[in-house]
């Protein structure tokens, strides 16, 4: 009888253990790191030369974006400042994304976090793009579960055809410089660095990126190409994708990695 119960605790254990990690499996769990006590950036009075960032249909706020308006000055000599509210939970057009003024937009694992865009939500950041501005995209952004943004690839230099993940696939988060004077590892020393972000990554369903960066290009890769940070120069703008989550919980150099995503291809 106790041999009994002592295995049904220790099978009850293991169901404990392994229910949160798949709880996790699309995205962190909704745990978003506390607020800044006063992240407020009065835009009446922004340095000249400031580069203003939107954060467009996405999981939540994390601790990266919240912060750069604050301490930019760490990571380069540009001035940010970041909007993480306006359109994060929004629906936006593309008379919204104009009347923002911003310089660079930003899609924060939209499908991780069940952000569907509609066909003219894609075609508004194509557009507002072409005109342009930056366009940075992290983790989840094409596929995750039963979302399908896959039409926003093309902005990144990738393709909408092919299938991209649906369920979780870890990596290592140990990113190698395939690219190291790329502007955007600036400041990133040494040939690899370990980021501290979400160690998972939005891949082709194949499993590598390897054959799938369209027209863009790697800067760095994890895993034989399980992860990458690339980007795609169109003739009047640039766009940035990072296949983990760097913004949550990241490190030093997950901020400068994306710091230098915001200032570098500014026009």
């Amino acid at each position: 009888m106790r041999k009994a119960l002592a295995s049904i605790a220790c099978l009850t254990l293991g169901i404990l253990l392994v229910v949160p990690l798949s709880a996790q499996e699309a995205s962190p769990v909704k745990e978003v790191p506390p607020k800044l006590a006063d992240k407020t950036v009065n835009t009446d009075i922004l340095p000249s030369g400031t580069v203003k960032v939107l954060l467009l249909k996405s999981w939540g706020e994390t601790s990266i974006w919240q912060a750069m308006s604050t301490n930019w000055q760490n990571f380069g000599k540009k001035p940010v400042t970041v909007d993480t509210t306006t359109y994060i939970d929004s629906d936006f057009t593309y008379q919204n994304l104009v009347s923002s003024k911003a310089n660079v937009i930003v899609m924060s694992d939209p499908a991780g976090g069940i952000k569907q865009y509609t066909p003219a939500e894609i075609a508004a950041v194509a557009k507002y793009a072409k005109k342009g501005h930056t366009v940075i995209g992290t983790y989840a952004v094409f596929q995750w579960s039963t979302v399908d943004n896959r039409g926003l690839a093309p902005v990144f230099g990738f393709s909408s055809k092919i299938t991209y993940n649906t369920t979780a696939v870890a990596i290592s988060n140990q990113f190698t410089k395939t690219k190291a004077k790329a502007c955007l590892l600036k400041g990133i020393t040494g040939s690899s660095w370990q980021s501290d972000g979400y160690a998972f990554t939005q891949v082709p369903a194949t499993g590598s990126w390897t054959g799938h960066l369209g027209k863009a290009t790697a800067v760095a890769e994890s895993d034989k190409f399980l992860g990458v940070v690339s980007f795609y120069t169109a003739p009047t703008y640039t766009g940035v994708f990072v296949s983990n989550f760097p913004e949550y919980n990241g490190g030093t150099d997950d901020e400068q990695l994306l710091y230098n995503a915001v200032t570098c291809y500014v026009k």
